[in-house]
């Protein structure tokens, strides 16, 4: 999202750069903290723990998602509710590293073979009504909104990198797990290598690395899958005598082929933007702060307010539990 999107840095002292650091690791842990605690200790009306056995049932039937309701998390604490909606892209991962460490714990130990723990992706489900398509404006870039539309097209579902390694081509330095924001900019290379940079190569036994030395490592990448979906404005939102508007969404993980074309959904995501390329562009560096919106799919919803992936909730129509075991048989 080349970093327009970012809500930035409000204070900054120069001069206490390691207290900073620390104030900034305190406050992550804590949030952390706080999302596992609701995850584990929120209770509903019939004090079941909702998403605590939620998330144990998806993890025994390797479904690695927790979908979870905003208004939950706002009656459980209120400025939870209200980061996750102001700066999705800053406490959503917090989110996923709590439901992560929610899960090694209530599902410790683990069979044979199943030892080491699965990142757990977090869908979101809010009983807003949604925003029209048309007044969405760049106030909202980087937060959380809700738009119902009908699915033109669907793409051919792809990979997408979440952390690659990358080597010199010249003296083999390797550059490993390098974490990739999810969405639809890509990530740029280093252009130089850093041997070169740091004068490792002080007595000129081999040549000094060129610029655009590296190449990505495809064995060494942590890839999932991805889809991108043209979403068209209601009919009943279309002014007379105007055409529709289109968004983009981007889905990845257990989102993608969730919808077909022809389906009338609602989608919760994060506003985002990326670098928009355009084969007319004959100036150079024309158009160059110029960026395309489109929405990171958080959450799908039908029309009549059902979840996509709704038939993964605890219990079955009956209100009957099936255990992984019975389930194969």
């Amino acid at each position: 999202m080349s970093g327009f999107d970012n809500p930035g840095i409000s204070y900054t002292d120069a001069f206490i750069p390691e207290e900073n650091a620390e104030n900034f690791d305190s406050n992550t842990n804590s949030t952390i903290s706080e999302f596992k605690d609701f995850i584990l200790r929120f209770q509903n009306m019939g004090l079941e723990f909702v998403y605590r056995n939620q998330l144990k049932h998806n993890y025994n039937l390797k479904k690695y998602f927790l979908s979870i309701n905003i208004e939950d998390l706002s009656c459980f604490k209120e400025n939870l509710s209200d980061k996750l909606i102001e700066n999705p892209s800053v406490y959503l991962p917090l989110f996923e590293t709590a439901a992560l460490q929610a899960a090694d714990e209530i599902t410790h130990p683990r069979p044979l073979g199943d030892e080491i723990i699965q990142n757990i992706q977090i869908l979101l489900s809010w009983s807003c009504n949604p925003y029209p398509i048309r007044e969405i404006k760049s106030n909202r870039v980087s937060k959380l909104v809700k738009i119902s539309g009908v699915i033109v097209s669907v793409s051919a579902v792809r990979m997408k990198s979440v952390s690659m390694t990358i080597q010199c081509r010249s003296c083999r330095t390797t550059i490993p797990n390098i974490k990739i924001k999810s969405g639809m900019d890509s990530h740029s290379l280093p252009r130089k290598c850093p041997s070169s940079v740091s004068g490792a190569n002080p007595l000129g036994n081999r040549p000094q690395c060129p610029l655009d030395p590296f190449f990505v490592v495809p064995e060494k990448c942590t890839c999932v899958d991805s889809q991108i979906i043209k979403l068209q404005e209601m009919p009943d939102a279309t002014p007379t005598g105007e055409m529709p508007r289109h968004v983009q969404l981007y889905c990845d993980r257990n989102l993608v082929e969730c919808v077909v074309p022809g389906n009338k959904i609602t989608v919760i995501g994060i506003y985002s933007i990326k670098k928009g390329f355009s084969k007319r562009e004959t100036v150079v560096n024309a158009g160059v702060g110029i960026r395309k919106p489109y929405l990171r799919v958080i959450g799908i919803e039908h029309s009549q307010g059902e979840s996509i992936l709704g038939k993964s909730s605890i219990h079955s129509s009956a209100g009957v539990h099936f255990s992984p075991n019975e389930i194969e048989e």
